[in-house]
């Protein structure tokens, strides 16, 4: 128990309002490995202990009446703490850009939503070890393989690696490319992985979907599609035209977003 309490990740928030802690911290217990630490709820009081705790993660509001979120991070010299904004409004989530924001939560929280951002920032540090770190169940259950043993009893696919992926169709084991993939579409507890004009079916949620593929190239545009940002050709109001003659629909709340992540080239 030690152990596992000093290899813990530890999550600080940083929100003038005190049922944004209320949920995020409800969160953070929900996930083994999570630890939460002392909070803030002005910016100011932040600057103060955000050197001194040193979180691994923090959760920082963008508006707050005395300092703005980034306007904190303006002030801090050094950061090594994986900053993920909170906030109401996606203008700011596209302000972040210039920032080493290494994610996005849009109020009202869900968990599906913090859990995806979480998981994906956790891939991104290497300090966390996967033994402290486990995914809540079940949203990722049963969707990775142990392939030196082969052992596929229990259906566990799809495996992420760098560059690829590998999935089960019809009883043959496929690699793909990312760079293949046009975009995902979600359905109930399955995606359809569209590579150009060939559709392929993957046991596994679009919420998981979009926590492991890279997010250097893949943009989520609502709760059921996610786009590979080299596939799409125009953008015309709140649809993506894609490469395969396909479009996806983009939600009004996501648009800014979307064009965020189309034109960032960091």
């Amino acid at each position: 128990m030690e152990d596992q309490m000093k290899n813990a990740v530890t999550c600080m928030i940083v929100d003038d309002e005190k049922p944004a802690h209320q949920v995020l911290n409800q969160y953070i217990d929900r996930v083994p490995g999570l630890s939460p630490i002392e909070g803030a709820y002005l910016g100011l009081d932040a600057l103060d202990k955000i050197p001194i705790l040193k979180p691994d993660i923090l959760f920082l509001d963008v508006e707050m009446p005395d300092l703005s979120g980034l306007r904190v991070l303006d002030l801090l010299k050094t950061l090594t703490a994986s900053v993920i904004l909170t906030t109401a409004h996606q203008n700011f989530a596209v302000d972040g850009y210039g920032y080493a924001v290494k994610g996005f939560l849009l109020k009202p929280i869900y968990f599906e939503e913090f859990i995806s951002t979480v998981y994906r920032v956790r891939q991104q540090r290497e300090i966390i070890n996967n033994s402290a770190f486990m995914p809540v169940q079940p949203v990722l259950t049963g969707f990775e393989i142990d392939l030196e043993s082969g052992d596929d009893s229990q259906g566990k696919f799809p495996v992420f690696h760098k560059d690829t992926m590998i999935v089960k169709v019809d009883g043959r084991i496929v690699q793909i490319p990312y760079a293949d993939v046009t975009f995902v579409e979600g359905a109930k507890n399955y995606v359809k992985i569209y590579i150009g004009d060939i559709v392929r079916y993957c046991r596994i949620p679009i919420s998981v979907m979009m926590s492991r593929l890279p997010s250097s190239l893949f943009i989520t545009t609502n709760r059921s599609f996610i786009v590979n940002r080299l596939a799409f050709i125009e953008m015309e109001g709140n649809e993506m035209l894609m490469n395969n003659n396909y479009r996806v629909k983009v939600s009004k709340d996501l648009r800014a977003l979307v064009l965020a992540k189309l034109t960032f080239n960091g």
